[in-house]
């Protein structure tokens, strides 16, 4: 595997060993500074440091085998480029964002693209690896199907607009008479969708003629107070006035779809996705754990950090 000339061996404390190559200890406190600025943290806890060691051998590992085993990859300069251009975005200028690459070891944002170019070659090689133990024949969906066919259940919906008019801060029987005036001249002919833009204080919708778009009786359901659904429920096609706790609305809803199952057609894609996404998540848990496992068994694996 070592045929090829090495890269230079960092110094330091060395705190892991990867067939042959050092991680020191001054590159896992770079990884752990970059890793708590992409999530917006401070400081990490002792298992999560740990962890991100563990991500360290494990990049290191497929890094090597990158290097020496497959030289077909492509060109993934311009995507790792992208990558520090949405990295650099979250900077105030430039020159703050070339300070912390400075401050992470690296002379330039460029050296820093070029370790982003190399993460995405090892990436590409773990994709292309594990890919014949993610694929999902139909058999497999249809049996999925049949498993879970009566969770998969589309609940009942309708579609909806309205006009809103707020009440807090406000004299609530002078929100109230304006909602019956707009309600009248609703009734005389004025245009729904005219009416929302002009009168609607919801600024989400109101550019929108106040539409909701399809509103479903489940979790989702905005305004969960207002009788949408069940007894009661907001007769469709005319507008109708109810209030909220937030203030008065005119509603126009459509007519109301029963609650059905979804059938193998609809649910095809979704199970295939669920299906693949767990496969991909044991396959790349074992091609790491299976090599890592293996390298401290034969001692190409050494881990000094306690």
């Amino acid at each position: 595997m070592h045929s090829q000339e090495q890269p230079a061996q960092a110094e330091g404390k060395v705190v892991a060993e990867v067939l042959g190559e050092r991680i020191t200890a001054e590159q896992w406190a770079r990884y752990e500074r970059e890793q708590n600025y992409l999530a917006g943290r401070e400081t990490a806890n002792e298992l999560r440091r740990i962890s991100m060691l563990m991500d360290m051998v494990r990049a290191a590992t497929l890094r090597i085998r990158t290097r020496y085993n497959d030289k077909n990859l492509p060109d993934l300069r311009q995507i790792a480029e992208e990558e520090v251009a949405r990295l650099a975005s979250r900077a105030r200028t430039p020159e703050e964002f070339e300070g912390w690459v400075r401050s992470q070891g690296y002379k330039t944002s460029q050296e820093f693209t070029d370790k982003v170019e190399v993460r995405l070659r090892g990436l590409f090689q773990l994709e292309r690896a594990i890919a014949p133990l993610c694929e999902v024949t139909d058999a497999e969906v249809e049996k999925h199907y049949d498993l879970l066919k009566d969770q998969l259940v589309l609940p009942a919906h309708r579609t909806a607009k309205h006009i809103f008019l707020e009440t807090h801060g406000k004299n609530p029987q002078q929100v109230q008479q304006r909602a019956q005036e707009l309600m009248i001249r609703l009734k005389a002919g004025e245009s729904f969708n005219q009416l929302a833009r002009e009168h609607s204080e919801d600024l989400h919708t109101a550019a929108q003629g106040g539409e909701l778009g399809l509103i479903w009786d489940d979790a989702r359901r905005p305004l969960p107070e207002l009788p949408f659904f069940d007894e009661g429920a907001i007769p469709a096609g005319t507008p109708h006035l109810v209030q909220s706790r937030w203030g008065w609305h005119i509603i126009q809803a459509g007519e109301i779809t029963p609650a059905r199952r979804q059938t193998l057609a609809e649910s095809r894609d979704s199970i295939r996705s669920a299906l693949i996404s767990a496969q991909r998540e044991i396959a790349i848990d074992t091609y790491f754990t299976t090599g890592v496992r293996e390298g401290i068994r034969r001692q190409n694996i050494k881990i000094h950090a306690k």
